[in-house]
Protein backbone atom coordinates (compact mmCIF):
# COMPACT_ATOMS: atom_id res chain seq x y z
CA UNK A 1 0.00 0.00 0.00
CA UNK A 2 1.06 3.60 -0.83
CA UNK A 3 0.62 6.21 1.69
CA UNK A 4 1.08 10.34 1.48
CA UNK A 5 0.87 12.43 4.32
CA UNK A 6 0.10 15.53 3.70
CA UNK A 7 1.46 17.84 6.44
CA UNK A 8 3.77 20.89 7.03
CA UNK A 9 5.60 22.41 9.73
CA UNK A 10 6.79 26.37 9.94
CA UNK A 11 7.62 28.73 12.08
CA UNK A 12 3.71 29.93 11.75
CA UNK A 13 1.90 26.22 12.39
CA UNK A 14 5.11 24.16 14.77
CA UNK A 15 6.41 20.96 14.53
CA UNK A 16 3.42 18.99 15.97
CA UNK A 17 0.95 17.96 13.03
CA UNK A 18 4.37 16.39 11.57
CA UNK A 19 6.01 14.77 14.50
CA UNK A 20 2.65 13.25 15.05
CA UNK A 21 1.98 11.92 11.07
CA UNK A 22 6.04 10.88 12.08
CA UNK A 23 4.99 8.34 14.78
CA UNK A 24 2.10 6.68 12.58
CA UNK A 25 4.55 6.86 9.62
CA UNK A 26 7.16 4.79 11.11
CA UNK A 27 4.81 1.99 12.24
CA UNK A 28 3.01 1.72 8.47
CA UNK A 29 6.62 1.74 7.04
CA UNK A 30 7.75 -1.42 9.21
CA UNK A 31 4.46 -2.89 8.19
CA UNK A 32 5.90 -3.34 4.80
CA UNK A 33 3.78 -0.11 3.40
CA UNK A 34 5.64 2.70 1.17
CA UNK A 35 5.32 5.88 2.76
CA UNK A 36 5.93 9.30 1.66
CA UNK A 37 5.36 12.86 3.02
CA UNK A 38 4.06 15.79 0.72
CA UNK A 39 4.95 19.24 2.27
CA UNK A 40 5.85 22.79 1.31
CA UNK A 41 9.37 23.88 1.92
CA UNK A 42 9.47 26.96 4.55
CA UNK A 43 10.79 28.82 7.28
CA UNK A 44 11.93 26.11 10.11
CA UNK A 45 10.34 24.01 8.40
CA UNK A 46 10.87 20.18 9.31
CA UNK A 47 11.75 18.93 5.71
CA UNK A 48 15.31 17.60 6.40
CA UNK A 49 14.33 16.22 9.70
CA UNK A 50 11.63 13.75 7.90
CA UNK A 51 14.08 13.08 4.98
CA UNK A 52 16.82 11.94 7.86
CA UNK A 53 14.05 9.50 9.01
CA UNK A 54 14.49 7.95 5.56
CA UNK A 55 11.12 8.89 3.98
CA UNK A 56 11.00 10.57 0.45
CA UNK A 57 9.77 14.08 0.25
CA UNK A 58 7.34 15.38 -2.45
CA UNK A 59 8.16 19.23 -2.41
CA UNK A 60 5.26 21.36 -2.95
CA UNK A 61 4.82 24.93 -5.05
CA UNK A 62 6.45 27.81 -3.17
CA UNK A 63 3.99 30.56 -2.89
CA UNK A 64 4.87 33.83 -4.81
CA UNK A 65 4.77 36.61 -2.05
CA UNK A 66 4.36 34.24 1.59
CA UNK A 67 1.48 35.39 3.90
CA UNK A 68 1.95 36.59 7.61
CA UNK A 69 -1.15 34.61 9.71
CA UNK A 70 -2.71 37.82 10.94
CA UNK A 71 -4.11 35.53 14.22
CA UNK A 72 -3.30 31.85 15.41
CA UNK A 73 -6.76 30.71 13.84
CA UNK A 74 -5.74 32.22 10.62
CA UNK A 75 -5.39 28.57 9.17
CA UNK A 76 -5.86 29.39 5.74
CA UNK A 77 -2.43 31.24 5.46
CA UNK A 78 -0.73 28.25 7.27
CA UNK A 79 -1.15 26.69 3.80
CA UNK A 80 0.65 29.71 1.52
CA UNK A 81 -1.08 28.77 -1.69
CA UNK A 82 -4.99 28.62 -2.19
CA UNK A 83 -6.21 25.37 -1.33
CA UNK A 84 -6.78 24.96 -5.41
CA UNK A 85 -3.02 25.79 -6.13
CA UNK A 86 -2.07 23.11 -3.68
CA UNK A 87 -4.35 20.24 -4.71
CA UNK A 88 -3.23 20.80 -8.09
CA UNK A 89 -0.16 20.28 -7.53
CA UNK A 90 -0.28 17.73 -4.83
CA UNK A 91 -2.27 15.49 -7.95
CA UNK A 92 0.17 16.33 -10.56
CA UNK A 93 3.17 14.93 -8.07
CA UNK A 94 1.41 12.31 -6.19
CA UNK A 95 -0.01 10.59 -8.77
CA UNK A 96 -1.20 7.54 -7.25
CA UNK A 97 -1.63 6.46 -3.86
CA UNK A 98 -4.29 4.25 -1.71
CA UNK A 99 -4.23 6.44 1.22
CA UNK A 100 -3.83 9.91 1.67
CA UNK A 101 -3.18 11.32 5.32
CA UNK A 102 -3.92 15.05 5.86
CA UNK A 103 -2.81 16.92 8.86
CA UNK A 104 -3.21 20.32 8.09
CA UNK A 105 -6.02 22.88 9.34
CA UNK A 106 -5.61 25.06 6.26
CA UNK A 107 -6.84 21.86 4.26
CA UNK A 108 -10.73 21.65 4.20
CA UNK A 109 -13.54 19.45 2.42
CA UNK A 110 -13.38 20.52 -0.93
CA UNK A 111 -9.59 19.06 -1.03
CA UNK A 112 -10.42 16.12 0.17
CA UNK A 113 -13.25 15.48 -2.48
CA UNK A 114 -11.43 16.43 -5.36
CA UNK A 115 -8.09 14.45 -4.56
CA UNK A 116 -10.32 11.38 -3.41
CA UNK A 117 -12.22 11.52 -6.69
CA UNK A 118 -8.94 12.25 -9.12
CA UNK A 119 -6.62 9.25 -7.39
CA UNK A 120 -9.33 6.76 -6.58
CA UNK A 121 -8.30 6.59 -3.02
CA UNK A 122 -9.03 6.24 0.62
CA UNK A 123 -8.64 9.63 2.50
CA UNK A 124 -7.93 9.79 6.10
CA UNK A 125 -7.89 13.26 8.21
CA UNK A 126 -6.05 14.24 11.37
CA UNK A 127 -8.23 16.82 13.39
CA UNK A 128 -8.28 18.71 16.60
CA UNK A 129 -11.26 20.75 15.50
CA UNK A 130 -14.08 19.34 14.29
CA UNK A 131 -14.53 21.01 11.32
CA UNK A 132 -16.06 19.50 8.57
CA UNK A 133 -14.51 17.02 6.36
CA UNK A 134 -14.99 14.83 3.01
CA UNK A 135 -12.70 12.00 4.53
CA UNK A 136 -13.48 8.47 4.90
CA UNK A 137 -11.61 8.51 8.32
CA UNK A 138 -10.96 10.98 10.67
CA UNK A 139 -9.06 10.59 14.04
CA UNK A 140 -9.18 13.39 16.68
CA UNK A 141 -6.95 12.61 19.58
CA UNK A 142 -8.86 14.95 21.80
CA UNK A 143 -9.87 14.42 25.40
CA UNK A 144 -13.39 13.12 25.62
CA UNK A 145 -14.22 13.88 21.95
CA UNK A 146 -17.17 12.03 20.74
CA UNK A 147 -17.47 10.02 17.19
CA UNK A 148 -20.89 11.53 16.51
CA UNK A 149 -19.33 15.01 16.36
CA UNK A 150 -17.49 13.95 13.01
CA UNK A 151 -20.20 11.31 11.96
CA UNK A 152 -23.17 13.78 12.36
CA UNK A 153 -21.43 16.40 9.72
CA UNK A 154 -20.21 13.55 7.16
CA UNK A 155 -20.33 9.55 7.59
CA UNK A 156 -16.56 8.44 8.27
CA UNK A 157 -15.05 5.99 10.63
CA UNK A 158 -14.20 8.67 13.52
CA UNK A 159 -11.08 7.72 15.85
CA UNK A 160 -11.82 10.12 18.81
CA UNK A 161 -10.26 10.28 22.06
CA UNK A 162 -7.16 9.52 23.69
CA UNK A 163 -7.25 6.21 23.17
CA UNK A 164 -6.22 7.03 19.45
CA UNK A 165 -3.57 9.18 20.52
CA UNK A 166 -0.45 9.13 18.22
CA UNK A 167 2.41 8.40 20.27
CA UNK A 168 5.95 6.22 20.10
CA UNK A 169 5.81 2.77 21.09
CA UNK A 170 8.48 3.34 23.79
CA UNK A 171 6.26 5.90 25.22
CA UNK A 172 3.89 2.79 26.83
CA UNK A 173 7.18 0.82 27.37
CA UNK A 174 8.41 3.85 30.12
CA UNK A 175 4.71 4.10 31.56
CA UNK A 176 5.60 0.36 32.60
CA UNK A 177 8.86 1.31 34.46
CA UNK A 178 7.72 4.51 35.59
CA UNK A 179 4.43 3.45 37.41
CA UNK A 180 6.62 1.66 40.06
CA UNK A 181 8.44 4.29 40.76
CA UNK A 182 8.79 7.27 42.51
CA UNK A 183 11.07 10.55 42.30
CA UNK A 184 13.45 10.96 45.01
CA UNK A 185 13.36 14.82 44.18
CA UNK A 186 11.41 16.93 41.91
CA UNK A 187 13.13 17.79 38.92
CA UNK A 188 11.63 20.46 35.72
CA UNK A 189 11.06 20.14 32.18
CA UNK A 190 9.84 23.30 30.14
CA UNK A 191 9.07 22.42 27.08
CA UNK A 192 6.60 24.43 25.30
CA UNK A 193 7.08 23.07 21.65
CA UNK A 194 9.81 23.20 18.84
CA UNK A 195 8.85 26.72 17.48
CA UNK A 196 7.14 28.68 21.08
CA UNK A 197 6.47 31.89 18.35
CA UNK A 198 5.28 33.72 21.84
CA UNK A 199 8.46 33.15 23.88
CA UNK A 200 6.30 31.49 26.22
CA UNK A 201 9.55 29.46 27.51
CA UNK A 202 11.36 32.59 28.38
CA UNK A 203 8.37 34.04 30.68
CA UNK A 204 8.19 30.64 32.69
CA UNK A 205 12.11 31.11 33.23
CA UNK A 206 12.17 34.56 34.67
CA UNK A 207 8.91 33.57 36.63
CA UNK A 208 11.07 30.68 38.12
CA UNK A 209 14.01 33.14 38.76
CA UNK A 210 12.15 34.27 41.36
CA UNK A 211 11.91 31.26 43.17
CA UNK A 212 13.35 31.04 46.71
CA UNK A 213 14.13 27.11 45.97
CA UNK A 214 14.29 26.72 42.60
CA UNK A 215 14.39 23.31 40.88
CA UNK A 216 16.80 21.73 38.95
CA UNK A 217 14.93 22.85 35.40
CA UNK A 218 15.55 22.03 32.00
CA UNK A 219 14.14 23.92 28.99
CA UNK A 220 13.69 21.82 25.31
CA UNK A 221 14.02 24.89 22.69
CA UNK A 222 14.91 23.97 19.29
CA UNK A 223 17.28 26.06 16.81
CA UNK A 224 14.11 26.55 14.63
CA UNK A 225 12.58 29.21 17.50
CA UNK A 226 13.20 32.90 16.75
CA UNK A 227 13.56 32.87 20.14
CA UNK A 228 16.40 30.14 20.76
CA UNK A 229 19.28 32.48 21.66
CA UNK A 230 17.56 34.70 24.32
CA UNK A 231 16.49 30.94 25.68
CA UNK A 232 20.18 30.04 25.09
CA UNK A 233 21.58 32.69 27.15
CA UNK A 234 19.19 32.85 29.83
CA UNK A 235 19.73 29.27 30.54
CA UNK A 236 24.23 29.79 30.35
CA UNK A 237 23.73 33.19 32.78
CA UNK A 238 21.29 30.81 35.74
CA UNK A 239 23.37 27.41 35.00
CA UNK A 240 23.62 26.68 38.49
CA UNK A 241 19.55 25.62 38.34
CA UNK A 242 18.98 25.89 34.71
CA UNK A 243 19.90 23.52 31.37
CA UNK A 244 19.04 24.10 27.87
CA UNK A 245 18.59 21.68 25.73
CA UNK A 246 18.36 21.93 21.82
CA UNK A 247 16.82 18.41 20.25
CA UNK A 248 15.72 14.96 22.06
CA UNK A 249 15.54 12.46 19.72
CA UNK A 250 14.40 9.84 22.26
CA UNK A 251 11.45 11.63 23.94
CA UNK A 252 9.88 8.92 26.15
CA UNK A 253 13.05 8.61 28.15
CA UNK A 254 14.36 12.09 28.22
CA UNK A 255 10.67 13.03 29.37
CA UNK A 256 10.47 9.82 32.06
CA UNK A 257 13.65 11.55 34.00
CA UNK A 258 11.24 14.71 35.01
CA UNK A 259 8.33 14.65 37.95
CA UNK A 260 6.94 17.89 36.70
CA UNK A 261 6.48 19.72 33.24
CA UNK A 262 5.51 22.91 32.09
CA UNK A 263 4.18 22.98 28.43
CA UNK A 264 1.56 23.66 25.83
CA UNK A 265 -1.27 21.71 25.08
CA UNK A 266 -1.09 19.74 21.89
CA UNK A 267 -0.08 16.12 21.32
CA UNK A 268 2.62 16.26 23.98
CA UNK A 269 -0.11 16.63 26.26
CA UNK A 270 -0.91 13.32 25.89
CA UNK A 271 2.73 12.21 25.90
CA UNK A 272 2.87 13.86 29.59
CA UNK A 273 -0.48 12.02 30.89
CA UNK A 274 0.67 8.75 29.52
CA UNK A 275 4.12 8.97 31.43
CA UNK A 276 1.73 10.08 34.42
CA UNK A 277 3.92 13.43 34.37
CA UNK A 278 2.27 16.46 36.31
CA UNK A 279 2.20 19.59 34.28
CA UNK A 280 0.94 23.16 34.08
CA UNK A 281 0.13 23.80 30.69
CA UNK A 282 -0.01 27.56 28.81
CA UNK A 283 -2.09 27.55 25.86
CA UNK A 284 -0.16 29.32 23.54
CA UNK A 285 -2.89 29.35 20.10
CA UNK A 286 -5.98 29.44 19.91
CA UNK A 287 -6.98 26.24 19.06
CA UNK A 288 -5.36 24.60 22.15
CA UNK A 289 -8.00 26.20 24.35
CA UNK A 290 -10.42 23.21 24.47
CA UNK A 291 -7.78 20.86 25.12
CA UNK A 292 -6.07 23.12 28.61
CA UNK A 293 -9.98 22.86 29.78
CA UNK A 294 -10.62 19.35 29.06
CA UNK A 295 -7.22 18.63 31.13
CA UNK A 296 -8.41 20.78 33.74
CA UNK A 297 -11.81 19.60 33.95
CA UNK A 298 -9.90 16.09 34.68
CA UNK A 299 -7.68 17.25 37.46
CA UNK A 300 -4.65 16.39 35.16
CA UNK A 301 -3.01 20.25 35.12
CA UNK A 302 -3.11 23.24 36.29
CA UNK A 303 -3.36 26.12 33.25
CA UNK A 304 -1.86 29.47 33.54
CA UNK A 305 -2.91 31.65 30.79
CA UNK A 306 0.19 33.23 28.54
CA UNK A 307 -0.35 36.77 30.08
CA UNK A 308 -0.65 35.35 33.44
CA UNK A 309 2.46 33.76 33.61
CA UNK A 310 4.31 36.12 35.72
CA UNK A 311 1.42 36.40 38.92
CA UNK A 312 0.10 32.49 38.78
CA UNK A 313 3.02 29.94 37.27
CA UNK A 314 4.37 30.18 41.31
CA UNK A 315 0.95 29.47 42.60
CA UNK A 316 0.25 26.92 40.11
CA UNK A 317 3.73 25.14 40.64
CA UNK A 318 3.03 24.99 44.28
CA UNK A 319 -0.14 23.22 44.10
CA UNK A 320 1.37 21.12 42.04
CA UNK A 321 4.21 20.39 44.11
CA UNK A 322 1.60 19.68 47.11
CA UNK A 323 -0.67 17.54 45.57
CA UNK A 324 2.09 15.87 42.97
CA UNK A 325 0.57 11.92 43.22
CA UNK A 326 -3.05 12.90 42.66
CA UNK A 327 -1.75 14.77 39.57
CA UNK A 328 -0.06 11.56 39.05
CA UNK A 329 -3.18 9.39 39.06
CA UNK A 330 -5.26 11.60 37.17
CA UNK A 331 -2.53 11.50 34.16
CA UNK A 332 -2.15 8.05 34.75
CA UNK A 333 -6.31 7.58 34.13
CA UNK A 334 -6.26 9.85 30.53
CA UNK A 335 -3.98 7.88 28.10
CA UNK A 336 -2.05 4.41 28.27
CA UNK A 337 0.19 5.22 25.46
CA UNK A 338 -1.61 2.21 22.56
CA UNK A 339 -3.18 4.11 20.34
CA UNK A 340 -1.22 4.57 17.25
CA UNK A 341 -1.43 0.32 17.74
CA UNK A 342 -5.11 0.86 17.76
CA UNK A 343 -5.27 3.67 14.61
CA UNK A 344 -3.03 0.77 12.36
CA UNK A 345 -5.26 -1.56 13.47
CA UNK A 346 -8.39 0.27 12.42
CA UNK A 347 -6.57 1.15 9.60
CA UNK A 348 -5.64 -2.43 8.57
CA UNK A 349 -9.48 -3.17 8.73
CA UNK A 350 -10.87 -0.38 6.75
CA UNK A 351 -8.08 -1.05 3.83
CA UNK A 352 -9.08 -4.73 4.17
CA UNK A 353 -5.51 -5.77 4.84
CA UNK A 354 -6.39 -8.08 7.79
Amino acid sequence: MKVVFRVDASQHIGSGHVMRCLVLAKVLRLEGHTVVFATRRQTSDLNTFINDKGFELIHLIQPTLWKTPKNTADYAAWLQVSEEQDYQDFVSKVENADLVIVDHYGINADWHRKVKRYLACTLMVIDDLVRKHDADIVLDQTLNRCATEYTDLHPCLALTGTDYALLKPDFARVRERLQTQLPHKHTLLISMGGIDQPNASLSVLHALQNEAQKLPTTVLLSKRSPNYEQVKSFALANSEWVEHIEFVDDMPIFMGQYSIMIGAPGSTSWERACLGIPSIIVPIADNQDTIAQQLEEANAVKVVKLNNIANELSGALQEIITDWQRYRTHNLALCDGLGCKRVTLQLKRFMKLC
